[in-house]
Protein backbone atom coordinates (compact mmCIF):
# COMPACT_ATOMS: atom_id res chain seq x y z
CA UNK A 1 0.00 0.00 0.00
CA UNK A 2 1.22 3.50 -0.81
CA UNK A 3 2.33 5.58 2.16
CA UNK A 4 2.16 9.35 2.13
CA UNK A 5 3.07 12.05 4.59
CA UNK A 6 1.37 15.44 4.48
CA UNK A 7 3.20 18.16 6.42
CA UNK A 8 1.32 21.35 7.23
CA UNK A 9 -2.39 20.88 7.92
CA UNK A 10 -3.95 24.11 6.78
CA UNK A 11 -6.91 24.01 4.38
CA UNK A 12 -4.81 22.55 1.58
CA UNK A 13 -2.88 20.01 3.65
CA UNK A 14 -5.78 18.75 5.75
CA UNK A 15 -8.05 18.32 2.74
CA UNK A 16 -5.33 16.52 0.80
CA UNK A 17 -4.60 14.20 3.74
CA UNK A 18 -8.29 13.33 4.16
CA UNK A 19 -8.76 12.71 0.43
CA UNK A 20 -5.75 10.41 0.25
CA UNK A 21 -6.94 8.48 3.31
CA UNK A 22 -10.48 8.21 1.92
CA UNK A 23 -8.97 6.65 -1.20
CA UNK A 24 -7.51 3.87 0.96
CA UNK A 25 -3.93 5.11 1.20
CA UNK A 26 -1.84 5.12 4.36
CA UNK A 27 -1.46 8.75 5.41
CA UNK A 28 0.69 10.34 8.09
CA UNK A 29 -0.41 13.90 8.87
CA UNK A 30 2.03 16.26 10.57
CA UNK A 31 1.75 19.77 11.97
CA UNK A 32 3.28 21.69 14.87
CA UNK A 33 -0.15 22.69 16.15
CA UNK A 34 -1.62 19.93 18.35
CA UNK A 35 -5.16 21.26 17.97
CA UNK A 36 -4.97 21.03 14.18
CA UNK A 37 -3.47 17.56 14.44
CA UNK A 38 -6.35 16.46 16.69
CA UNK A 39 -8.85 17.69 14.09
CA UNK A 40 -7.63 15.18 11.48
CA UNK A 41 -6.62 12.34 13.79
CA UNK A 42 -9.75 10.25 13.16
CA UNK A 43 -9.52 10.65 9.38
CA UNK A 44 -5.95 9.52 8.67
CA UNK A 45 -3.70 6.60 9.55
CA UNK A 46 -1.56 8.60 11.96
CA UNK A 47 -1.54 12.25 13.04
CA UNK A 48 1.54 13.65 14.79
CA UNK A 49 2.43 17.01 16.31
CA UNK A 50 6.12 17.67 15.70
CA UNK A 51 8.64 20.03 14.12
CA UNK A 52 8.99 18.79 10.55
CA UNK A 53 12.35 20.53 10.14
CA UNK A 54 13.83 18.19 12.78
CA UNK A 55 15.60 15.36 10.94
CA UNK A 56 15.69 13.00 13.92
CA UNK A 57 12.01 13.56 14.69
CA UNK A 58 11.08 12.65 11.11
CA UNK A 59 13.28 9.56 11.09
CA UNK A 60 11.80 8.40 14.41
CA UNK A 61 8.35 8.33 12.80
CA UNK A 62 9.53 6.42 9.72
CA UNK A 63 9.05 9.37 7.39
CA UNK A 64 12.16 8.33 5.46
CA UNK A 65 10.21 5.23 4.36
CA UNK A 66 7.19 6.92 2.76
CA UNK A 67 6.52 6.81 -0.98
CA UNK A 68 5.94 10.55 -1.22
CA UNK A 69 5.86 13.61 0.99
CA UNK A 70 3.77 16.72 0.44
CA UNK A 71 4.96 19.88 2.17
CA UNK A 72 1.77 21.90 2.49
CA UNK A 73 3.20 24.66 4.67
CA UNK A 74 1.84 27.87 3.18
CA UNK A 75 2.57 30.90 5.32
CA UNK A 76 6.05 30.11 6.70
CA UNK A 77 8.17 29.78 3.57
CA UNK A 78 11.40 29.39 5.53
CA UNK A 79 9.96 26.34 7.30
CA UNK A 80 8.76 24.97 3.96
CA UNK A 81 12.26 25.28 2.47
CA UNK A 82 13.95 23.68 5.49
CA UNK A 83 11.40 20.86 5.61
CA UNK A 84 11.81 20.13 1.90
CA UNK A 85 15.60 20.02 2.24
CA UNK A 86 15.43 17.71 5.27
CA UNK A 87 13.03 15.32 3.53
CA UNK A 88 15.40 14.98 0.57
CA UNK A 89 18.34 14.58 2.94
CA UNK A 90 16.75 11.64 4.77
CA UNK A 91 16.02 9.91 1.47
CA UNK A 92 12.36 10.52 0.66
CA UNK A 93 12.19 9.70 -3.05
CA UNK A 94 9.40 12.07 -4.03
CA UNK A 95 8.91 15.43 -2.35
CA UNK A 96 6.16 17.78 -3.48
CA UNK A 97 6.42 21.36 -2.25
CA UNK A 98 3.84 24.11 -2.05
CA UNK A 99 4.70 27.61 -3.21
CA UNK A 100 2.71 30.82 -3.32
CA UNK A 101 4.89 32.60 -5.90
CA UNK A 102 6.97 31.79 -8.96
CA UNK A 103 10.13 32.69 -7.08
CA UNK A 104 9.11 30.32 -4.30
CA UNK A 105 8.60 27.56 -6.86
CA UNK A 106 12.08 28.13 -8.27
CA UNK A 107 13.67 28.04 -4.83
CA UNK A 108 11.93 24.79 -3.86
CA UNK A 109 12.95 23.18 -7.14
CA UNK A 110 16.57 24.19 -6.67
CA UNK A 111 16.79 22.68 -3.19
CA UNK A 112 15.46 19.35 -4.42
CA UNK A 113 11.64 19.39 -4.57
CA UNK A 114 10.61 16.93 -7.27
CA UNK A 115 7.41 18.83 -7.98
CA UNK A 116 5.94 22.14 -6.84
CA UNK A 117 2.25 22.91 -6.57
CA UNK A 118 0.57 26.29 -6.41
CA UNK A 119 -3.03 25.54 -5.33
CA UNK A 120 -4.23 29.07 -6.08
CA UNK A 121 -2.91 28.99 -9.66
CA UNK A 122 -4.27 25.50 -10.28
CA UNK A 123 -7.66 26.43 -8.88
CA UNK A 124 -7.77 29.52 -11.08
CA UNK A 125 -6.84 27.42 -14.13
CA UNK A 126 -9.62 24.91 -13.39
CA UNK A 127 -12.19 27.66 -12.93
CA UNK A 128 -11.12 29.33 -16.15
CA UNK A 129 -11.69 26.03 -17.95
CA UNK A 130 -15.08 25.55 -16.29
CA UNK A 131 -16.21 29.05 -17.22
CA UNK A 132 -14.95 28.81 -20.79
CA UNK A 133 -16.21 25.24 -21.33
CA UNK A 134 -19.16 24.60 -18.98
CA UNK A 135 -20.06 21.47 -20.98
CA UNK A 136 -17.06 19.71 -19.41
CA UNK A 137 -18.38 17.79 -16.40
CA UNK A 138 -14.81 17.05 -15.34
CA UNK A 139 -11.37 17.66 -16.75
CA UNK A 140 -7.97 16.05 -16.21
CA UNK A 141 -4.93 17.73 -17.72
CA UNK A 142 -2.26 15.33 -18.95
CA UNK A 143 -0.04 18.32 -19.66
CA UNK A 144 -0.50 21.96 -20.67
CA UNK A 145 -1.74 20.94 -24.11
CA UNK A 146 -3.61 17.66 -23.73
CA UNK A 147 -6.64 16.97 -21.51
CA UNK A 148 -9.19 14.25 -20.90
CA UNK A 149 -12.69 15.62 -20.36
CA UNK A 150 -16.07 14.14 -19.54
CA UNK A 151 -19.06 15.52 -21.44
CA UNK A 152 -22.66 14.61 -22.09
CA UNK A 153 -23.26 13.54 -25.66
CA UNK A 154 -23.69 16.73 -27.71
CA UNK A 155 -27.22 16.99 -29.11
CA UNK A 156 -25.80 17.00 -32.63
CA UNK A 157 -24.17 13.61 -31.99
CA UNK A 158 -27.17 11.77 -30.52
CA UNK A 159 -28.24 8.84 -32.68
CA UNK A 160 -25.09 9.03 -34.78
CA UNK A 161 -22.12 6.67 -34.77
CA UNK A 162 -18.45 7.53 -34.47
CA UNK A 163 -18.08 6.44 -38.09
CA UNK A 164 -20.54 9.21 -39.00
CA UNK A 165 -19.06 11.86 -36.73
CA UNK A 166 -15.38 11.12 -37.39
CA UNK A 167 -14.21 12.93 -34.22
CA UNK A 168 -10.56 11.99 -34.71
CA UNK A 169 -10.16 13.05 -38.33
CA UNK A 170 -12.62 15.97 -38.28
CA UNK A 171 -12.00 17.41 -34.81
CA UNK A 172 -8.69 15.94 -33.65
CA UNK A 173 -10.46 14.38 -30.64
CA UNK A 174 -10.22 10.79 -29.44
CA UNK A 175 -13.24 9.10 -27.81
CA UNK A 176 -11.53 7.13 -25.06
CA UNK A 177 -14.57 5.53 -23.44
CA UNK A 178 -18.34 5.83 -23.01
CA UNK A 179 -20.23 5.74 -19.71
CA UNK A 180 -23.66 4.23 -20.24
CA UNK A 181 -26.38 3.09 -17.88
CA UNK A 182 -26.40 -0.71 -17.80
CA UNK A 183 -29.38 -2.54 -19.30
CA UNK A 184 -31.30 -4.81 -16.98
CA UNK A 185 -29.81 -7.98 -18.47
CA UNK A 186 -28.42 -9.48 -15.32
CA UNK A 187 -26.36 -6.42 -14.57
CA UNK A 188 -27.66 -4.02 -11.97
CA UNK A 189 -30.06 -1.65 -13.69
CA UNK A 190 -29.18 2.01 -13.39
CA UNK A 191 -25.48 1.35 -12.82
CA UNK A 192 -23.06 3.36 -14.96
CA UNK A 193 -20.80 1.05 -16.96
CA UNK A 194 -17.66 2.07 -18.85
CA UNK A 195 -17.57 0.80 -22.43
CA UNK A 196 -14.89 0.92 -25.07
CA UNK A 197 -16.23 3.01 -27.95
CA UNK A 198 -17.63 0.96 -30.82
CA UNK A 199 -17.48 2.87 -34.11
CA UNK A 200 -20.78 1.52 -35.46
CA UNK A 201 -22.96 1.88 -32.32
CA UNK A 202 -25.17 5.01 -32.17
CA UNK A 203 -24.58 7.37 -29.26
CA UNK A 204 -27.40 7.94 -26.78
CA UNK A 205 -28.45 11.26 -25.29
CA UNK A 206 -27.68 10.13 -21.73
CA UNK A 207 -24.22 8.76 -22.59
CA UNK A 208 -21.21 10.38 -20.94
CA UNK A 209 -18.20 10.55 -23.21
CA UNK A 210 -14.56 10.55 -22.11
CA UNK A 211 -12.68 12.56 -24.73
CA UNK A 212 -8.98 13.24 -25.12
CA UNK A 213 -7.45 16.01 -27.17
CA UNK A 214 -5.76 19.38 -27.29
CA UNK A 215 -7.48 22.16 -25.40
CA UNK A 216 -7.97 24.13 -28.60
CA UNK A 217 -9.73 21.17 -30.25
CA UNK A 218 -11.86 20.25 -27.23
CA UNK A 219 -13.06 23.85 -27.07
CA UNK A 220 -14.61 23.39 -30.54
CA UNK A 221 -16.97 20.63 -29.41
CA UNK A 222 -20.59 21.34 -30.33
CA UNK A 223 -22.75 22.38 -27.37
CA UNK A 224 -26.47 22.24 -26.77
CA UNK A 225 -26.53 26.03 -26.95
CA UNK A 226 -25.37 26.02 -30.55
Amino acid sequence: MQRFVVIGLGRFGSRLARNLAAAGREVIAIDRNERIVDDVRDDVTMAIALDATDEQALRSQGIDQVDAAVVGIGENFEASVLCTAVLKQIGVQRVIGRAMTRTGSQILSRIGADEVVNPEDESADRWASRLISPQFLSQFELDRQISIVEVRTPADWVGRTLLDIKPRSELGIHVVAIKRTADDDGAKAGRAVLYLPMPDVPLAGDDLLLLMGRAVDLAQLPTDEE
